[in-house]
């Protein structure tokens, strides 16, 4: 096989002229049977990276990724380009299974793609010996590393497979690798000794820029440029997406929202619509994004902060994939970095917390040390947090680590939440409710929720709205049916049940089978990961070179477009002296609140704001405010 045939099948099959650059080398040399490890930046090409050789070399190519998405929209690519293949993601029954099976092994097939869960079962590894397989390929690998950003704990078993396919090639890819991460996709997968092939993480079309703002839809509007291809705008919140759209629509801008909650069908509309002429703007949460590639991205913007690094470079990689210059804008306002740091606290468990939740999960199960194993455990998510005095996010991260480590395994849909819409608002909503005896209190804490709850179906905590009406959940739930029957709200309740299965024989009390020293490592991992993303929004210097840096890129060269390389050299000390005199004239700040509001570097404001207090321009109170002498 040679570079010239794979450019031939390139343009016959796909059209395009030639590969993108380091994609030649990679393709050649899995095309000649040999095991790699690609490591390619966001809209760097990797799917082609497996599928041209996995075709070149006449045989069934086996593909894993972790998003059935993202498999069917790569099936549907394939099949339009009459390659015939197949996504075996969803419920199949069993007849149907053996006769897609029985049709793969005759050779049906160029392309199977694969959940690891799937890839794993009993019934695929006992027709593994039988397909005709020419290439695996891992996609999205970093996924397998628990020191990553993305981790799934089925990725950690992806060895046996690669074990009893050691005879074909194999090709792990990923946008988003660390080193640390690197080294667990070697180890895991059998790589040690494959070739590694790395392209620059640098994107130098897109331009970072971070915008200290306490006005952040003014801001936004000031920035937006809906009428020049398309626009991402990411936040965390499900509701906030429904919130910000409804404010840009307002404001004339075809905009649409996406989030996890949304149902498949409403998700797949919004996007036809995005990716056509529908919608120029998607406001959505981190679920909009994998998968998807609109050449014409022109702008993408944060409203919130991500987790990490990883997670940040894969949103702002969305922009600029057709090679022109782009924008990744991040509106940050004080409020969000506290709600960050708070979140970090909140969702942060130790070994003795997981060790807690193991015992109080048996004891509640009546499981008694030395059984359990295959045992199916309901159990309520609210009536928990209730029960334990803890918020629900922090009992997930806890049943989260505990599948991790193999402990558990959770039913799919584990993370469902009462859901509400509020048909009226405002003194509406309590008027009618005050007609309805005992149900005005409700209603006033109902008029108080998030802008989502207005219009739309939106998540809601049980416990926190009960805590806030001072009554007990059966309560609530009766209050909630009344306010329905009489026309004013509707609700849905989950349950809050999911369903557990312990994967082995309940242990002695006080014993927990997973290592603390492991525990302790991964929350000093994920610390360190919200760090380096503080440091990216605050640190000095080149916003990209700070990425490359921590995905093991040293020394490369400044940017030249982010906001800190087009920044002009460091104003005059007496030009900023005279900034924080003005800003301190209209309100006293702290220190944090200044640099929010000022574009110099960090330790420049620190030194200006000494050199103020030795010039008696301002003092320092004891609690740390600098005000006007």
């Amino acid at each position: 096989m040679t570079t010239e045939a794979l450019q031939h099948l390139l343009r016959e099959v796909w059209g395009y002229p030639d590969f993108r650059p380091g994609q030649a080398e990679i393709v050649l040399h899995c095309a000649q049977g040999k095991d790699g490890i690609a490591l390619l930046p966001t809209g760097g090409g990797k799917s082609l990276c497996y599928q041209v050789p996995g075709l070149a070399r006449e045989a069934c190519t086996l593909v894993i990724s972790p998003l059935i998405s993202l498999m069917e929209d790569q099936v549907a690519d394939l099949q339009a380009r009459g390659i015939p293949a197949l996504s075996l993601a969803g419920d199949i029954d069993a007849k149907a299974w053996d006769q897609v099976m029985d049709r793969a092994i005759g050779g049906a097939y160029s392309f199977l793609y694969l959940s690891p869960e799937r890839a794993l079962s009993a019934r695929f590894m006992a027709r593994i010996p039988y397909l005709p397989l020419g290439l695996l390929a891992i996609d999205e690998a970093h996924c397998i590393s628990q020191w990553g950003h993305d981790f799934r704990p089925s990725y950690t078993s992806l060895g046996r497979l690669r074990e009893q396919l050691r005879d074909i090639p194999c090709l792990a890819v990923t946008a988003s690798a660390t080193p640390e991460v690197l080294a667990d996709i070697q180890s895991l997968l059998l790589l040690d000794d494959a070739r590694v092939f790395r392209q620059s993480f640098a994107r130098p079309n897109v331009q970072i820029r971070i915008h200290p703002t306490s006005q952040r839809e003014h801001t936004l509007l000031q920035l937006l440029r809906p009428k020049d291809g398309k626009q991402i705008i990411y936040t965390r919140s499900r509701s906030q997406t429904v919130h910000w759209a409804k404010r840009l629509q307002e404001q004339g801008i075809l905009a649409g929202a996406y989030h996890a909650g949304m149902t498949a069908e409403d998700r797949s509309a919004q996007q036809s619509a995005w990716m056509g002429d529908g919608l120029t703007t998607m406001v959505a949460t981190n679920a909009f994004g994998m998968g998807i590639d609109q050449a014409h991205v022109r702008q993408v913007f944060h409203l919130d902060i991500p987790d990490s690094p990883e997670s940040y470079y894969q949103e702002i990689g969305r922009a600029g994939r057709d090679g022109e210059m782009a924008e990744a804008h991040f509106l940050l306002d004080s409020r969000v970095q506290s709600t960050f740091e708070k979140r970090l606290k909140e969702e942060s468990v130790s070994w003795e917390d997981l060790s807690w939740v193991y015992n109080q999960l048996g004891s509640l199960g009546q499981i008694a040390v030395g059984d359990g194993f295959q045992v199916r455990q309901s159990i309520d998510m609210d009536g928990l947090a209730l029960r334990w005095n803890k918020p629900r996010r922090w009992i997930a991260l806890a049943l989260q680590s505990l599948e991790r480590e193999g402990i558990f395994r959770l039913n799919e849909g584990w993370k469902d939440q009462a859901r509400i819409q509020l048909l009226l608002h405002g003194e509406a909503l309590v008027r009618a409710a005050e007609s309805l005896p005992g149900q005005g209190h409700v209603a006033y804490a109902l008029a108080r929720m998030e802008p989502g709850a207005r219009s739309e179906f939106t998540a809601f905590s049980a416990k926190a709205l009960a805590h806030r009406v001072d009554m007990p959940i059966p309560a609530l739930y009766a209050s909630l049916n009344a306010l329905t029957h009489a026309g004013i709200l509707h609700w849905e309740h989950q349950e809050s049940s999911t369903q557990i299965t312990w994967l082995m024989a309940r242990a002695a009390e006080g014993y927990l089978p997973i290592s603390r020293k492991k525990i302790q490592d991964l929350r000093t991992s994920k610390g360190h990961r919200a760090n380096a993303m503080l440091g990216l929004l605050h640190g000095p210097g080149c916003r990209m070179r700070h990425i490359l840096d921590y995905f093991g890129e040293k020394d490369y060269p400044e940017c030249g477009c982010c906001d800190r390389c087009t920044q002009s050299q460091s104003r005059g000390r007496m030009a900023l002296l005279a900034h924080i005199l003005t800003l301190l004239q209209e309100k006293s700040s702290s220190a944090r609140e200044l640099k929010f509001a000022l574009p110099d570097a960090p330790q420049d404001i620190d030194t200006a704001l000494r050199e103020g207090i030795q010039r008696h321009l301002w003092e320092r109170s004891t609690h740390g405010i600098y005000h006007i002498v």
